[in-house]
Formats: structure tokens, C-alpha cells, sequence
């Protein structure tokens, strides 16, 4: 009876946890319906923009431990690949799958010299490549240079139509990185993150299994990029190129969690609602801001928010065994 108990107990958990996401879900979807301002919407549409990039990171530097200052190149080539496509007829769907696809060969062009190096040479190589794409996009007189690239609407615009893109995109995201966390491949890639040596000793590919990852976390974001053009109209590379772009990528993981499923939905929906207020506020110290909140997560709760959540549920829990153990 006292073995039913506790597996009784333990179930109510993984139920809540498996059907919280199912209601997450249809309180976004069911919310435009309440009325919600047009300013409330453009907010929930970039949160949840913010979440798939956050999502394709992780699978990357979360799973695979590569950490990559770089994934602007994919979000600023997705959002311009699906505007120019757009301007040529292809519809909107269409173009959020060549946005990936640009994103995807733009990541083996970038993966293959850089995933021979290891550590922060890694790290400091992205850094490169960025800075390297939005120098040469701000010249490319194709997509107008420095002036940015306008998408030309031929009908009305409709909000809701992007913020159910985003909305979906999101969703995908989250259901590519549990499949990729319980699949061999997402073994293969943690293996690597934990001693790269020991994971080519038993039998697993770093370099190619690094590059897959690479191409899927690029995909995701570069359809992200697309979403997010196909809803500006308007995109220019000191925008979606900025190295910004890169570092808040790289932060909102680790801020929710890095390495979990939920932490990167976590960090997105955290960064995607202050973003703009701290903008706002602190126009020129923004970014200071970010790199001290980082350098706080990493020395005081390396776990982030799941790890916060998860450290005091196991306090409340132990709390609550007690107190009923002695009524």
C-alpha cells in the first residue's frame, strides 16, 4: 500500500507536467480571442519569436555544449531569404522553408572549418563569422545595403495570421528538441558535451554529429528570421545581422535553463516581455545589463530558472512530507 502511495504521488508530477504544455498552448492560441490590443499581440508574436531561436540554440550549445556567438548569421539570412522570396511571388510558407534551407547551407559553410577548432576558439570564430556577413550584407546593393530591404505587401495585413505563424513555429521547435533529447542522437550530442574523447572512443561521429545539429538549430532559426521579416515588411542588417542578435540567442537559454527542454522556452518568454522596457529605459546599457545578469547566473545558479524552480520544489516537497508525517 505504502509503494502505491508514493507511485501515485510520484505520476501526479509527470501528469502535470505532460498536460501543462497542452494548456500553455491553448491559452496562447485561445488569447487574440479576448481582445487583446494590437501593441499586446506584436509583444506575444516576438516572445515567441525570441522562443524558437532560444529553442535552436540549445540543441546546439544546450545538448552539444558548443557555444556560438553566431546564430544571427542564420536569423539575418532566413529573415532576408524569405523577404526576397516573398517580393518574388512565393508564398509565405514557402519561403519560411527556403529561409531554412538558406539558414541550413549557411551552416555547413560555417561548421565545417569552425567545428575543427575547440573551446573558446570556437566561441571567438563565430564571433568572426557574424561580424563578417553583416559587414558584407551591409554591401550586398541586391537587398539594399546598409538602407535595409522593404517587403512589397500586395494585401491587407493581418496581425493574427503572423502571431499563429510564430505560434506554430514555436510549437515545432519544442517538439524538435524533445525528439532530439530522447533520441541517440541527442545521447550522442550530450555524450560530446560531457568528454568529446570518450564519445569518439565509443563509436560516436563529434564532427559530423556537431555539424547536424548545427544545420537543425540554423533551420529553426532561420525560419524564426523569416517569421519575423515576413511580419516587419522591413529588415535591415544592423538590425536582424547585430551582434546583439547573437548574445541575447545565447542568453536566453541559459538564463531559463541550459541544456533542458522548458529552460529555453523559460529564458525566451523572460527576455521576450523586459526586451523592449529595458530598451527603453536603458538605451545605452542594455547590454551591460545582459552581460551582468549572465555573469550572475553562471556564478550563483548555473541551472538557471528550471533549476531555481526545481531546487525549491524539492524544498517544498520535503516540507510538505514532513509536515504530513506528523500531523
Amino acid at each position: 500500500m505504502k509503494g502505491a502511495g508514493k507511485s501515485g504521488a510520484s505520476a501526479r508530477p509527470r501528469f502535470a507536467f505532460a498536460v501543462a504544455p497542452l494548456l500553455l498552448l491553448g491559452v496562447l492560441a485561445a488569447l487574440p480571442a479576448f481582445g487583446l490590443g494590437p501593441n499586446t499581440v506584436r509583444l506575444l508574436f516576438v516572445t515567441l519569436v525570441w522562443v524558437t531561436v532560444s529553442i535552436a540554440w540549445n540543441i546546439l550549445g544546450g545538448f552539444g555544449g558548443q557555444v556560438s556567438f553566431g546564430f544571427a548569421v542564420f536569423y539575418g539570412l532566413g529573415a532576408y531569404a524569405a523577404a526576397l522570396s516573398v517580393n518574388s511571388g512565393v508564398n509565405s510558407m514557402l519561403s519560411l522553408l527556403l529561409a531554412a534551407s538558406v539558414a541550413v547551407l549557411a551552416s555547413m559553410l560555417v561548421g565545417l572549418p569552425t567545428f575543427r577548432l575547440r573551446g573558446p576558439y570556437f566561441a571567438i570564430a563565430t564571433i568572426g563569422v557574424s561580424e563578417a556577413v553583416r559587414v558584407v550584407m551591409t554591401n550586398v546593393s541586391m537587398t539594399g545595403g546598409a538602407s535595409g530591404y522593404r517587403i512589397l505587401e500586395t494585401r491587407p495585413f493581418h496581425q493574427l495570421e503572423h502571431f499563429y505563424a510564430a505560434l506554430a513555429l514555436a510549437v515545432v521547435a519544442v517538439a524538435v528538441s524533445m525528439q532530439v533529447r530522447r533520441s541517440k542522437f541527442g545521447l550522442a550530442l550530450i555524450a560530446i558535451r560531457e568528454d568529446e574523447e570518450a564519445a569518439s572512443d565509443l563509436g560516436v561521429n563529434p564532427f559530423r554529429t556537431k555539424l547536424l545539429a548545427h544545420a537543425l538549430a540554423a533551420a529553426l532559426t532561420g525560419a524564426a528570421g523569416g517569421v519575423y521579416a515576413q511580419y516587419a515588411a522591413f529588415i535591415h542588417p544592423q538590425g536582424v545581422f547585430a551582434f546583439g542578435i547573437g548574445v541575447a540567442i545565447l542568453l536566453m537559454p541559459i538564463i531559463g535553463g541550459i541544456g533542458t527542454i522548458w529552460g529555453p522556452v523559460i529564458g525566451g518568454v523572460v527576455y521576450g516581455l523586459i526586451h523592449e522596457e529595458l530598451i527603453a529605459s536603458f538605451p545605452q546599457l542594455h547590454l551591460l545589463i545582459y552581460g551582468s545578469l549572465l555573469i550572475l547566473i553562471v556564478l550563483f545558479e548555473p541551472a538557471g530558472i528550471v533549476g531555481l524552480l526545481d531546487r525549491s520544489f524539492r524544498v517544498f516537497a520535503r516540507g510538505w512530507r514532513v509536515s504530513g508525517s506528523h500531523p
